[in-house]
Order: C-alpha cells, then structure tokens, then sequence
C-alpha cells in the first residue's frame, strides 16, 4: 500500500531576484541568501494552483489509467487559500477530470498537509474503503507575499503543485508518519485581506521557533523509525521541505546525516509548499539514485505550526 505514481507541475510564470529587489528595497546580495536560485516560478496571469493540480492529476492518470469510477477520494492538500473562497478545488478538479463517484474533499495544514493527505489516504486504501485514492497538493504561495513589508524570510515562497495517486500497488510503500502540533507559534504569522487580496502578516516574533524546527523533526524522525523498526544507518535519503536550507541542513546534523544523504534543490526554485518533497524525490528518481529496498524519512513542516516525518520504502 502507498504512493503508486506521482507528477508534478509548475507554473509558466517566473519572478526574478532582481525583480523581488525592486520591490522590497533589499538588495541582491542580501536576497541572495533567501534565493540561490536567482528566479523562481509563480502563477501567471490566468493561472491558478488548482488548475496546476489539475494537470498534474491529468499527466498522473495518462500515465496509469486506473477505472476512474475505482477512485474513492480525492483529497486537495494545502494552505487553504484556494484563491476562490467558499469552494472546493478537490470537487472542481474531480469534475474536469470525470472523477464522478468519489469523496472530494480538502485538507489544510499548510506545507505538511500533503503527506497528511497522503497517510489519510493511504489509511483508506489499506483498510479497504477505496482501490485508488488522489491526493492533489497545491498552493499559491507567492500570491500571499507582500514584498514591501520586509518580511524576507517569505520571499522564496514560489508555487506549484503535485498529484500523488494511491492504491495497493506501491511504487512507495507507506510505512509510518507521525505529526506533532506545538500551538505557541500559532499567532506567528497569520493572513490579512489586503485590497481584496490575502497577504501573510508576521504576528509577534517568539525566540526559539528555529530551535522548535530541529527538535520536533529529530524527536519525530526517531518516534517513525523506532515505530517500523529501523534506525538512522537504515535510511538512504532523508527529503525535507524546502522552506529554509540552514534548518534542512542543522537537522541532517542533528541525526548526524551527511547532506549527500539528501536533496537540496535551492539553487532550482523557490519554496513550493507541500509539493517540495516530492520534486526531491523526482530528483533521485531522474538521476537513478533510488533503488528498490531504499527507505525515504520525508521531514514536513507547516505554519500553525504543525512538524510531520513520514517514512516509504521504495518497492
């Protein structure tokens, strides 16, 4: 049981470091920091997240035409700003894809809500409910920045979007997840409608969140591989969400992982949300670095703040 396929997709769109320059007043060298890649990709004019989650599902089910009347759920994983309020994308994307018989419904825990989504997925699965599930994770991240407020620790966040088909024929089978919410950091940041826009405010800034980022993915990486019976020297590559690559790599150093045991991709694009896992995993995929029996800790994070380590094995 897990991940049969997956596919991703990225906007047409692209917003450079020097363009971010110009509207923030920070210079490029100091953006530098934030954005090795140099430009990012961001939602065009008549784009959308979910349709980006739409076509990712559609090159998914090109690729692995399962009876779409056997897909039970459909699940759209992300921030919950959707971009249109008071409506479902899961629905909207089941419909334009032919998906008639399915659960359709939408799971919000920020950038850790595409694995929740997934281990939700893969519960029903493994239980019987449905032969294949669909998880869609999109967000629209780069919408949300104001670059003016100098809130620069944001200004990587790109958008994009992955589909992750499910069933008992595991390409990567699901072997445990654990997620831990720590609510202090709740009022952190938090979004304000701006000009009939929504924007990402910073609430008061708490000492330690940086410290909370290591110790909750060290505490729960070792919680999932103790649960499967496995240790560190087990796992071939350890994925992290792209948010910030001084917290990817002080956790490589706090579970004492060399960084060839990972994936970093900084110098790509920026910040995708959820998705950002997955585009890693496509990355070992690409190069031949992953064989069967590999086993994969996926470390997640999300505002709120939630932390999530989900552990697969390459079938």
């Amino acid at each position: 049981m897990g991940i049969a396929d997956f596919a991703l997709a990225t906007p047409s769109g692209k917003l450079s470091i020097n363009d971010v320059s110009r509207e923030s007043g920070h210079s490029v060298e100091k953006l530098e920091q934030i954005l090795p890649s140099g430009k990012f990709s961001v939602l065009a004019e008549g784009e959308t997240s979910w349709g980006l989650g739409r076509d990712a599902a559609a090159r998914l089910l090109a690729r692995n035409p399962v009876p779409l009347d056997e897909i039970g759920l459909v699940l759209y994983a992300g921030s919950s700003e959707w971009g249109t309020p008071f409506w479902s994308p899961a629905a909207k994307i089941a419909l334009e894809l032919g998906i008639a018989h399915a659960h359709c419904f939408e799971v919000s825990n920020f950038c850790n809500a595409g694995m929740v989504a997934v281990k939700m997925a893969d519960d029903q699965v493994r239980a019987g409910t449905h032969n294949y599930a669909l998880v869609i994770i999109a967000d629209r991240l780069s919408q949300l920045v104001e670059y003016g407020t100098g809130y620069i620790e944001l200004f990587n966040f790109a958008d994009g979007a992955a589909a992750v088909l499910v069933s008992a024929d595991a390409k990567y089978e699901v072997l445990g997840a654990a997620h831990h919410t720590d609510p202090q950091w709740v009022d952190s940041y938090y979004g304000e409608i701006k000009e009939g826009q929504i924007k990402v405010e910073r609430g008061e800034k708490l000492e330690g969140l940086g410290e909370a980022f290591i110790d909750n993915f060290t505490t729960l990486t070792r919680k999932v591989l103790a649960d499967i019976g496995r240790g560190v020297a087990d796992v071939a590559y350890f994925l992290v969400t792209h948010g910030n690559q001084d917290t990817h790599r002080k956790y490589l150093d706090a579970m004492g992982v060399d960084a060839s045991r990972s994936v970093f991709q900084y110098e790509f694009d920026g910040h995708l949300g959820g998705a950002d896992p997955l585009l890693a995993l496509e990355e070992l995929e690409r190069a031949g670095r992953i064989v069967p029996g590999d086993l994969v800790i996926v470390a997640t994070a999300g505002s709120g703040f939630t932390w999530g380590v989900t552990a697969v094995r390459r079938t």
